[in-house]
């Protein structure tokens, strides 16, 4: 009960996210390892993938953000990046030692929601 009344910053952070906009369909934290930290869904939506399926689309986010690493010398390091689809759009914003993941609709604004995300992330930085 009590973890109802006071939910782990995480998870305030996920739902503080979906908020941002009607086209998001799901927000996860992934820590370092690839373990889901915390994560909110859209009401009513039914997932796209298996669990098996998630966890693999976890694991390939993970990896391309530490690939990303090799040209931060030369490029500085990476903000976020997008994936886009057919059926959706993978945005993955790099949180200190973690990555948010948003799945979104394909034809969501996905500037206009990073945008809004970075602010959010610099206040809990601070």
């Amino acid at each position: 009960m009590q973890e109802l009344e006071n939910p782990r910053p995480e998870n305030k952070l996920c739902s503080k996210i979906m908020n941002i906009n009607s086209s998001i369909r799901f927000v996860g934290i992934l820590c370092k390892c690839g373990r889901l930290k915390a994560y909110d869904r859209k009401k009513g939506m039914i997932p796209q993938l298996s669990v098996p399926e998630t966890k693999l689309v976890h694991r390939e986010a993970l990896l391309k953000a530490k690939m990303n690493h090799v040209f931060d010398k030369k490029l500085g390091k990476t903000n976020w990046s997008i994936e886009s689809r057919d059926n959706v759009k993978w945005i993955t914003v790099n949180f200190e030692r973690d990555l948010i993941l948003l799945s979104t609709e394909s034809s969501s604004n996905h500037d206009m929601i990073v945008q809004k995300i970075l602010p959010m992330l610099q206040i809990l930085t601070l």
